[in-house]
């Protein structure tokens, strides 16, 4: 590809030395082979400024960085590495995003169920989830929610090269602040949600709010963004976007939800507005539930997609991995798989069980290491607060003692009837042998996961398989 077409739209500083061509790009030294240009990317662990040596030995002919550097090959200064990198792998592709539909979902609990939601009633279409990016006849395994703009753009590219025409993406907030989703042409923003989450990171709930609200700021005058009108944040996201806005919401808003039905079984909504009315029903079970329910249907009535497609891809959307997962087992009790980490998602999914009538809840959860330590506390008094029994166990320790982790959980619990078992396996077989006919037990934090990080390394371990072998025994 000629250099030129690669870098428009790119603010240079300097450029030093001249390159005919690039054959590839990629932010990974260990990648780049004969007639590749390699961005410089800094991050929290790493500065890809000190592998510039390894990317010339492999092949590299030109170089994108934030400094000036000594070497025999052409290279260009930018203000921002990560912002550019986004834009240039977006040149190399043909910027596919602006020749598809793109919905973003954002927010801190609901996304990956709604993208399913959305990814079933546009049955067609590309889904980049926590879980995994796929389209109906291709899956390759999630390493971010978000992914990086070279996956991203090439799986749109490649996904636009099939016909494919629409793309449904969660969007993280460090995704936002890392400038993955910069030069995506998004076409619809959904706020799902905002508690606290990540602050390990942003440092701040409004640090944390700031980069939610950058996706809806980016939004043009022409865009739409679905806003949970619910949600206590709401007009802050609405005041921070120039896009058209549509509100959702049971409470009130231009689309709003009705609970007809919510059991163990699943939901029956009835949802109104924009001169549309629809009754769907759902296997996904939860008041929460009904949240994401509502913000997939807001996108496609805001969308104009048919009343009959929308009632199909809701009914036949199976519910995501580790999402309210019901497992299904030999035993007159319930057993739930979730992968709430964060207060309010536990008290969301703890309220919704309650709200099914069972006998008792009991609560196996844990809490991440070297994450935010200040939510663990409050994750005990929800807990602790909603739940019959409570066993904390170790969640991702990484670093981090678990016995320490739990002791930071304790300083929020406020009595109950309370376990400390902090190998997983042993605190999930100890909720079901005291579970009794009638009770829900719920396994909270780690859903989907296959793994538990602990010490460095990633040990093979799943809640599900968890429960299947207890049971097998």
């Amino acid at each position: 590809m000629h250099l030129e077409a690669l870098l428009k739209e790119v603010d240079i500083i300097k450029s030093e030395g001249k390159v005919n061509g690039i054959t590839g790009v990629t932010d990974d030294s260990r990648k780049v082979t004969p007639g590749y240009l390699f961005v410089a990317l800094r991050g929290g662990k790493a500065d890809g400024h000190k592998f510039i040596g390894e990317a010339v030995k492999n092949g590299a002919v030109a170089l994108l960085v934030e400094e000036e550097v000594t070497t025999n090959i052409p290279y260009f200064v930018v203000p921002n590495t990560r912002k550019t990198f986004s834009r240039i792998v977006s040149n190399y592709y043909g910027n596919p995003s602006e020749h598809m539909k793109i919905i973003g979902i954002t927010g801190t609990n609901g996304k990956t169920t709604t993208s399913y939601l959305l990814s079933s009633i546009y049955s067609d279409s590309i889904c980049f989830s926590t879980i995994k990016y796929f389209t109906q006849d291709k899956e390759i395994k999630a390493t971010n929610t978000t992914p990086s703009p070279l996956i991203l753009q090439k799986e749109l590219y490649n996904a636009l090269n099939k016909g494919i025409k629409i793309a449904i993406l969660e969007v993280s907030s460090h995704g936002i602040v890392q400038n993955r989703i910069s030069y995506i042409d998004f076409d619809y923003g959904v706020f799902t949600n905002i508690s606290r989450d990540h602050l390990d990171y942003h440092k701040t709930f409004k640090e944390y709010m700031d980069a939610k609200s950058r996706f809806f700021e980016s939004l043009g005058k022409e865009k739409m963004a679905l806003i949970n009108i619910d949600d206590s944040n709401a007009p802050y996201f609405i005041k921070n976007t120039k896009s058209r806005v549509v509100t959702y919401g049971f409470k009130k808003g231009n689309i709003q939800g009705t609970i007809i039905e919510n059991t163990i079984g699943g939901l029956i909504l009835s949802i109104e507005g924009m001169g549309r009315k629809l009754e769907l029903r759902s296997s996904l079970i939860g008041s929460h539930n009904a949240y994401n329910i509502l913000a997939a249907a807001a996108v496609a009535i805001g969308d104009n997609v048919s009343g009959s497609r929308i009632i199909e891809g809701i009914e036949k959307a199976p519910p995501p991995p580790g999402r309210m997962e019901k497992i299904d087992i030999p035993e007159p009790i319930s057993v739930i798989v979730d992968y709430a980490h964060s207060p309010e998602a536990l008290n969301s999914v703890i309220s919704s069980l309650k709200d099914f009538g069972h006998q008792r809840v009991i609560t196996v959860f844990g809490a991440g290491g070297d994450r935010d330590r200040g939510k663990r506390a409050i994750m005990g008094m929800v807990a602790s607060k909603l739940s019959d029994i409570v066993i904390l166990t170790s969640d991702n320790p990484r670093s981090e003692d678990p016995q320490a982790i739990i002791e930071d959980i304790l300083n929020g619990v406020d009595g109950g009837n309370l376990y400390r078992i902090p190998d997983r396996k042993e605190a999930i077989f100890k909720a079901l042998d005291i579970a009794k006919e009638g009770d829900i037990v719920l396994i909270a934090g780690k859903g989907h996961e296959e793994y538990q990080e602990i010490g460095g390394n990633r040990i093979p371990f799943s809640d599900r398989e968890c429960v299947k072998e207890y049971f097998r025994k």
